[in-house]
């Protein structure tokens, strides 16, 4: 190596060294002192002055890592019971019986069957959905957690005018679709009133959640499979009218479009039962009389999902499941829950796409009147190549001609 080369990898050793002091000085993991120390036996005494004076000035300002860092749950974005049992601790050091809170355990009563049923995705934002309902409750005057599994809890600021408040949260919380019950039970003790320490107010709490939990059942027949099965024939009229004209359609289309018999089958078993992961859905979602927010959509965005793994529990049903996973792809590939696009969609996931649409467009909701069949096909074929495949679109209209010319029997 020649001496130039020695001097410049020399160099850049020295100011590596110093650069890791400076990283491992501002972190805290060296005290300054220390770090001076090194620099000046590395760099000598005129550049190590400068690197302390930039050690000093970036530790003033560089954040705290260690003191004001608050684990969050990444499921709901609440804190966790670290978070809880620190500050409960904090009530007895530093409040009065004068200026008493009110502490709240809730637990979900139902959520593990929701979860064994849909799945972990689906009960990951069922937690998520609930989490963002108890901060949006006590926002204004205290504190939400999410503790372990199913469990909640906050801290509010009590007040004897409204002994309520636990009920109040509890009830709110409660999620329940047709084929599901999620009831949140709870424990409440006013800090620092009812308990001598933190722990022992924990320990009431808890006491106090599980003997309410204790006396909830949910009936065993709304937790089986079978009933998730049956639940489509028990839905409103507007429904069922959904469920009978989408099949009816999906029968006639496909056997346009030479679909086999064994197939056919699937098809049309799919265009019945396409909506059943909807039984897994909040009824608030359903009942919705204007249109959902981005959230809420979210949440209705995983039905194909959840439909799919009601049906996987019969084996026979294995394909019919896969045509409703797929039902809300789209031919460009910005559907979902896939992002499959045009022939990677089956072909009777396509047929069901176009049915459903047509069908929903001319069906009236809470928050639109309904379209007239022209206008439906119209917004078919504006779609084409983009939501819906251009050869089905087109088979799909000429069905529908044919019908309208079909002469009226006498």
């Amino acid at each position: 190596m020649t001496p130039t080369n020695r001097r410049t990898s020399l160099q850049a050793g020295l100011l590596l060294a110093g650069a890791t002091a400076l990283a491992a000085s501002i972190q805290g993991v060296v005290p300054v002192a220390g770090t001076a120390a090194q620099l000046v036996a590395i760099l000598g005494p005129l550049a190590a002055t400068a690197c302390f004076t930039a050690i000093v000035a970036l530790r003033e300002t560089a954040p705290d890592r260690g003191k004001h860092t608050v684990p969050v749950d990444p499921v709901t974005g609440l804190a966790r019971r670290d978070a809880l049992l620190a500050e409960v601790e904090r009530l007895y050091r530093e409040t009065t019986l004068d200026s008493p809170t009110q502490l709240i355990l809730l637990d979900l009563v139902g959520f593990k069957n929701y979860n064994d049923t849909f799945g972990y995705p689906a009960g990951d934002a069922l937690l998520r959905r609930i989490g963002r309902n108890l901060h949006r409750l006590v926002s204004t005057r205290g504190t939400a957690f999410r503790l372990d599994g199913a469990e909640f809890a906050a801290l509010v600021a009590y007040d004897a005018d409204a002994p309520d408040l636990a009920d109040f949260v509890a009830s709110a919380l409660k999620e329940e679709g047709e084929a599901f019950t999620v009831t949140p039970c709870h424990g409440t003790v006013i800090v620092p009133n009812e308990a001598p320490s933190a722990a022992e107010a924990m320990r009431l709490a808890n006491e106090r959640l599980y003997a309410l939990k204790h006396a909830v059942r949910l009936p065993r027949e709304r937790q089986s499979t079978e009933v998730l099965m049956a639940a489509l024939d028990k839905r409103s009229p507007s429904h069922g009218d959904h469920v009978r004209g989408a099949s009816e359609l999906v029968e006639s289309l496909a056997r346009k479009l030479g679909v086999s018999a064994e197939e056919l089958d699937h098809v049309r078993l799919a265009a019945e039962l396409h909506d059943i992961g909807k039984v897994a859905l909040p009824q608030t979602i359903l009942e919705k009389r204007f249109p959902l927010d981005e959230e809420e959509w979210a949440y209705v965005r995983r039905h194909p999902l959840m439909g799919e793994r009601v049906l996987k529990v019969a084996p026979a049903l294995g394909d019919v499941a896969r045509l409703v996973r797929w039902s809300h792809e789209r031919f460009d590939g910005y559907g979902y829950p896939d992002g499959l696009d045009s022939s990677e969609i089956p072909l009777g996931a396509r047929i069901l796409a176009v049915c459903d649409a047509f069908d929903a467009m001319i069906s009236p909701r809470a928050y639109r009147k309904a379209l007239s069949p022209e206008q439906a096909l119209a917004e078919l074929r504006k779609e084409m190549g983009a939501q819906f495949d251009p050869i089905v679109v087109e088979a799909f209209c000429t069905l529908m001609d044919e019908r309208t010319r079909l002469p009226l029997a006498s």
